[in-house]
């Protein structure tokens, strides 16, 4: 998919294209997705760009599709000290097992063995991220993940790892739905070091922090904001081949709809049919 995504027209033709793909790719034809879901001709208008779901429509039509619609942690860091501790760390995070996964890290003598920052910061994303999602601490997760980031070494290099910049949108994150309050200047450091491309490796985990901002802006009442950051997640995934991040972005895009959706629709009234789903 080579097309720049540049307004939420060219992103749900993008996306409808790629829900499009996958169907085919599984063999199923229009109407066996449609099937107790919605009307085959839905499924043809929404693989067009011609209609955008609601968020329950579009969770099962991923669901029927295999595609999943929070990522939550990406990518698979290894803890290299612990290889096969590591492969089940990696497992329970893909599976968003999340309350298992702080049991398993936190058992104590874990750490004592970790001597790399590389292993720690590895571990530290875990750990930090699912203590929060099983707790929803926001200080205690915050600690984890801040000594993860006191491993960076320097602290203010030139060019980043992908994991550092993980850790560091994964802090503002945490900050912001903990306080409420509307600060994301660590998300914009990631984006800029992101659009230059000061990064040592590079894989399609960084899609999420897009995700994880534009959907902040969204909940604090920020959709012109929150569409600005989707689209350009949109672009970057489509780019980097990272087309796997596109159903979570769909959904937060159907989200961004709902709050904007007489800007949009007054936007694209000329090829935009049908509306919503109700």
């Amino acid at each position: 998919m080579a097309t720049t995504i540049t307004s939420f027209a060219t992103a749900i033709t993008v996306i409808g294209q790629y829900l499009q793909h996958r169907r085919q790719a599984l063999g199923f034809s229009q109407e066996m997705v449609a099937a107790g879901i919605c009307l085959p001709a839905t499924i043809a208008q929404i693989e067009q760009g011609q209609h955008v779901p609601n968020t329950t429509l579009l969770g099962r039509l991923c669901e029927r599709l295999r595609l999943p619609l929070e990522q939550g942690l990406g990518g698979d860091f290894p803890i290299r000290r612990l290889p096969s501790f590591s492969r089940k760390v990696h497992r329970l995070a893909r599976q968003q097992r999340y309350a298992e996964l702080v049991t398993y890290m936190e058992n104590p003598g874990r750490l004592q063995v970790l001597q790399t920052d590389e292993d720690l910061k590895s571990y530290y994303y875990y750990d930090g991220w699912a203590y929060y999602r099983t707790t929803q601490d926001g200080p205690a997760a915050l600690q984890r993940i801040r000594t993860g980031l006191s491993m960076i070494m320097p602290q203010h290099p030139l060019r980043y790892r992908t994991l550092e910049v993980l850790l560091m949108a994964m802090e503002n994150y945490i900050q912001v739905a903990s306080t409420q309050q509307f600060d994301c200047a660590s998300f914009e450091r990631t984006l800029q070091i992101i659009r230059e491309n000061r990064l040592i490796d590079r894989n399609a985990s960084l899609g999420v922090i897009f995700q994880q901002y534009a959907q902040l802006c969204l909940q604090l009442g920020h959709p012109q904001q929150a569409l600005a950051i989707l689209l350009e997640g949109i672009d970057w995934a489509t780019t980097h081949q990272a087309e796997g991040l596109l159903a979570a972005d769909y959904y937060i895009l159907a989200q961004v709809y709902l709050a904007l959706q007489p800007a949009i629709v007054g936007a694209t009234t000329n090829w935009l049919s049908g509306g919503i789903e109700q």
